[in-house]
């Protein structure tokens, strides 16, 4: 049988003053979401950004050395948005999603566990 060739993705290519930006709100206030650059809107563009950050960090910046961390998070009405953190400002996970929700007026769902442990 013959092998399905795969999909080649393209290439994002991320700016480097977006770059630059990006690097610069990560250290403060410790994050960047679409309000700060509105191609992070699209996941493939953001989750670039990200990569490019984390490298510019590795490579291109010997002052500062933050974990940088890409997160996903759904809001009430389905909107699912993107957030790159440092958390070395921004200690958790849900530290991260309480400020990208008050960054973008958006509500959290609040899931209730309905589980039995028998």
């Amino acid at each position: 049988m013959a092998d399905t060739p795969e999909e080649q993705a393209t290439p994002v290519e991320i700016p480097a003053a977006d770059v630059e930006k990006a690097a610069k709100l990560v250290l403060d206030p410790g994050y960047v979401t679409k309000k700060d650059l509105p191609k992070m809107a699209d996941l493939a563009w953001a989750t670039a950004l990200s990569d490019a950050v984390m490298k510019h960090f590795l490579n291109d910046d010997d002052d500062h050395d933050p974990y940088v961390y890409f997160e996903q998070f759904d809001f009430d009405g389905g909107d699912i948005d993107s957030i790159i953190f440092n958390m070395d400002v921004i200690k958790t996970r849900e530290e991260a999603l309480h400020d990208l929700a008050d960054a973008l007026g958006e509500k959290i769902v609040h899931h209730e566990v309905d589980q039995t442990t028998y």
